[in-house]
């Protein structure tokens, strides 16, 4: 979790009776946030309370049967806690959770512990997995990963991943007109009419899915994860055990998390693992990213954000030193819904932005923001191009955004790296 951020505050309000198998439920919940690296967590005993059940039970009465209220506090990042709440949920039988938005002024963890040189896909792997039969209809697989932080799903046959669904699929195969993490953009109406319009398709899991999926065993160590990522330029792979049953799912942010972690905790940690952080990183810097002054009008912007797949453009001032940035949904969200529609077309198809009717230059004249100036976001990871990969990597997970700009020592804009780029460093030649 970054030092300094917006966070999420977990409140998990269960009784010391309670038990998760043969566990208690404060022991069981403890561990599973552990397991899946989460930034923390504390329990508290309760002297005296009640529930739902009226009867209030207290540590003063001597023939108490001393099931006290307990409280589990977790504060995290909004994406870890809306990974990790699900299976949370059901461990409580009975009680009480709440979320609560929370500002973390000060993190100061203790030092990770050393990364062992045999950590393995089984070690680093999200064991929490939503998956699908193939015969799911393809509008339910769309409302399962709505609002979700990840962007694929295994399609399992008999406990076996037959194949996997990614954002690419939905779109080619299955005829998503809007990549799934642009959805949250459109309006109500809009978002039911593309779900109604998929659910007239009757394509299922089946018809989209990208078959016999690259998979790795449990037991493959980081460097293989990461070199298959790279070879066939993946974002996730499922992780099988001996019987080739699905056993989790490994992201490229599981993996570069642990290598940061690594870094945090011993400098050699990576190099253990077999993978390269110390290389410089503008050695996988791309050069081409598109560029925006501050008054640069709204249909230029466009332009410039939909030329390239970063969907993102760097507003730089005419020194070329870095300013913020615009992406692809902060343009789609702040734009007048008229020109919304065409605004998508030219994203998904790469084509120039034109409104198409007169009466479209109007609304764009009285939309919510005219200039790059008002759409960009300010908070941009940057790097020096001396800087190690190992340390670039915190920075970028910090944050939102999954690219760092890369300066020269004057502080100008020589180019971006994304997650993909620190991966492709990372991983062995």
């Amino acid at each position: 979790m970054p030092l300094e951020s917006k966070a999420r505050r977990v409140r998990i309000y269960v009784n010391e009776g309670d038990h998760v198998g043969h566990q208690s439920v404060d022991m069981a919940i403890l561990t599973f946030l552990r397991r899946h690296d989460a930034a923390g967590a504390t329990v508290f005993r309760g002297v005296e309370g009640f529930s739902g059940e009226g009867e209030i039970q207290t540590s003063r009465l001597v023939d108490s049967l001393r099931e006290l209220p307990i409280v589990i506090e977790w504060v995290d990042s909004v994406e870890r806690v809306e990974q990790l709440l699900g299976p949370i949920k059901q461990m409580v039988t009975r009680g009480m959770i709440t979320i609560d938005p929370t500002e973390v002024v000060l993190y100061a963890p203790h030092p990770v512990r050393r990364v062992s040189s045999h950590v393995t896909a089984a070690d680093v792997m999200s064991r929490e997995v939503a998956t699908v039969a193939p015969e799911v209809p393809v509008r339910d697989v769309v409302e399962l990963l709505l609002g979700k932080v990840y962007r694929a799903v295994p399609v399992v046959e008999g406990g076996v991943p037959v194949g996997i669904i990614t954002n690419t699929d939905l779109v080619n195969r299955g005829g998503l007109g809007v990549r799934m993490e642009l959805l949250p953009s459109l309006d109500t109406p809009e978002l039911h009419a593309e779900l109604e319009r998929l659910g007239r398709t009757q394509k299922t899991a089946r018809e989209v899915m990208t078959p016999r999926p690259v998979t790795v065993p449990t037991t493959a160590p980081l460097p293989r994860v990461a070199d298959l990522m790279v070879r066939w330029r993946l974002k996730r792979l499922p992780v099988v055990d001996a019987r080739g049953h699905l056993a989790g799912v490994v992201s490229r942010l599981d993996l570069l998390r642990t290598v940061a972690e690594g870094v945090t905790g011993d400098e050699s940690a990576p190099r253990e693992l077999g993978l390269n952080a110390s290389m410089e990183i503008a050695r996988v810097v791309r050069r081409d990213v598109p560029t925006v002054y501050p008054d640069t009008p709204i249909p230029e912007v466009m332009q410039a954000v939909f030329s390239t797949r970063l969907n993102r453009a760097v507003v730089v001032d005419h020194e070329r030193r870095v300013l913020g940035l615009v992406t692809d949904a902060e343009l789609l969200e702040r734009v007048t819904p008229s020109l919304r529609p065409g605004a998508l077309r030219s994203l998904m198809h790469r084509l120039p932005f034109v409104p198409r009717r007169a009466g479209q230059h109007e609304a764009e004249q009285h939309g919510m923001a005219r200039t790059a100036a008002e759409l960009m976001v300010t908070e941009v990871p940057t790097a020096m191009e001396h800087t190690l990969l190992g340390q670039a990597l915190a920075p970028m997970l910090q944050g939102k955004e999954k690219l760092i700009a890369v300066v020269d020592g004057d502080r100008r804009l020589v180019g971006v790296v994304d997650r993909a780029d620190i991966l492709r460093g990372l991983a062995p030649p």
